[in-house]
């Protein structure tokens, strides 16, 4: 654990993804929370991506989280309103409510796009998939 700076979450996440990025994509993706003390904790997020909401779910509690950002590498296809074939597409919580967003990029040329939190195809999955691991989470 560590302190976390006075720059937002989500800027300290899509630095970690823009130097995260290797020619087979992003191999870890990493969850950041920032806890009620204000520290910051990196989770290696080394499970399959069905996995993984529920474990930063669990870690959003244990932790006590304040704010919480992960996100999952995908593909993307035509349609999608993307320009780029990968994207990281995950969530921004804070106690007040959940955000979701994607990160476009390639490895070669090198080009990690801003977050984009109005993809209206990937937030409506986004928002899906949520929602179903936070049902399974409150009935399971």
């Amino acid at each position: 654990m560590a302190d976390s700076t006075s720059k937002p979450l989500p800027d300290q996440y899509h630095e970690l993804v823009s130097t995260s990025i290797d020619e087979k994509g992003i191999e870890i993706p990493h969850g950041l929370i920032i806890d009620d003390d204000g520290a910051l904790t990196m989770i290696a997020l080394a499970v399959p991506a069905s996995q993984g909401y529920g474990f930063m779910l669990a870690q959003w509690v244990k932790l006590r989280g304040k704010e919480m950002i992960f996100a999952f590498d995908r593909f993307t296809r035509e349609g999608q309103g993307t320009t780029l074939g990968d994207v990281m597409a995950g969530h921004y919580c804070t106690r007040a409510g959940t955000r979701p967003f994607i990160i476009e990029y390639q490895h070669a040329p090198r080009i990690v796009k801003p977050i984009q939190w109005d993809n209206a195809f990937w937030n409506s999955g986004l928002n899906s998939e949520l929602l179903q691991h936070l049902r399974g989470t409150v009935s399971g």
